[in-house]
């Protein structure tokens, strides 16, 4: 399998043939998930800076994501997540999808996916699962069972989802997702566009 990621269009390719990703799949079929362009931006800029973290690299960052950038310093001082793999694309080819997963980790001996949010909503669990779902085709030996949504504050602050998330619990409800997304491009209706959130 050739996979390819062209982060100019953020489009994804299994052996040449464009796939779906998994953001434009939970923004098509959950009314809400996307972001207005200031806060995607925003958020583009702290995935970036907590993969910097990740990597244990140094680096300067925009002022008006101080906020965030020490929450997610807080998270590794706290929390102590070991990362294995960083801001990595993963592919399935037997469902036709791709996506990046913000990290990959060890806590507590428990190998974890965790997704860095604005704001927590239901769909993280099943961002995650996708993740995994995806992740567990390309690297059997990661059978990441677990995730995490993590929310990054301005004030420098954190939050935990309460319970780790069960992904091969959601991992059904992300292929129905999924399902329904391939339907409705196959019929021909088009995405609806609901109210820009404030994440």
């Amino acid at each position: 399998m050739n996979c390819a990621f062209d982060p100019l269009t953020h489009t994804y390719r299994i052996d040449d043939r464009p796939v779906t990703s998994v953001t434009q799949v939970l923004r098509d079929v959950l009314p809400g998930w996307q972001a207005g362009e200031w806060y995607m931006q925003r958020g583009t800029a702290v995935h970036a800076c907590a993969a910097m973290i990740a990597r244990g690299e140094r680096f300067n960052h925009d002022a008006r994501i101080d906020g965030q950038v020490a929450a997610c310093r807080r998270v590794f001082e706290e929390i102590k997540p070991v990362p294995i793999l960083v801001e990595h694309p993963v592919y399935s080819d037997r469902y036709q999808f791709a996506g990046t997963l913000d990290l990959a980790c060890n806590i507590k001996h428990r190998d974890i996916i965790i997704d860095w949010k604005a704001q927590l909503t239901e769909s993280a669990a099943i961002q995650c699962a996708a993740y995994a779902l995806a992740l567990r085709e390309a690297h059997p030996i990661l059978d990441v069972r677990w995730g995490m949504g993590v929310e990054l504050h301005d004030d420098g602050t954190y939050k935990c989802c309460n319970d780790l998330y069960d992904l091969w619990r959601y991992k059904h409800e992300w292929l129905a997702l999924l399902t329904t997304f391939n339907v409705r491009r196959r019929l021909g209706i088009k995405e609806e566009k609901g109210e820009p959130e404030n994440v």
